[in-house]
């Protein structure tokens, strides 16, 4: 996958989010579900065809969306708490932890990747 692609990926994720994540936390998204794309479907990242842009694209999406990655500020709000009120921040640094630990392919993606996917040998 060149660096094109990626852009054009980059591009639509920013629009489908409306602007509001941040750029580097964007792109650590999209190397993450691309290198578990590539992880799932056997098929090395410069053989990746372009049909599965979109596939990608909608992980980054939902990626970022579910985990509320696109407050304005740098810090996004880790816990509540209502007595005594208390507001905790996460760092982007934890943030990239915990993309780190997520996997991408839920099972909203698994019948479009599996359109893909090669028997590893």
């Amino acid at each position: 996958m060149n660096d094109e692609r990626k852009q054009k990926i980059k591009d639509k994720v920013t629009q489908l989010l409306g602007g509001k994540a941040n750029a580097d936390l964007v792109d650590f998204s999209i190397e993450r579900v691309i290198q578990s794309v590539v992880n799932y479907t056997n098929i090395p990242i410069e053989e990746l065809p372009p049909e599965i842009d979109t596939t990608i694209t909608a992980m980054c999406v939902q990626l970022v969306q579910t985990h509320n990655w696109t407050s304005g500020n740098s810090d996004a709000v880790n816990s509540i708490s209502e007595g005594d009120v208390s507001v905790n921040f996460g760092s982007p640094a934890e943030i990239y932890a915990k993309v780190q630990e997520l996997n991408p392919i839920t099972d909203d993606f698994f019948v479009d990747l599996n359109h893909f996917r090669r028997l590893q040998w």
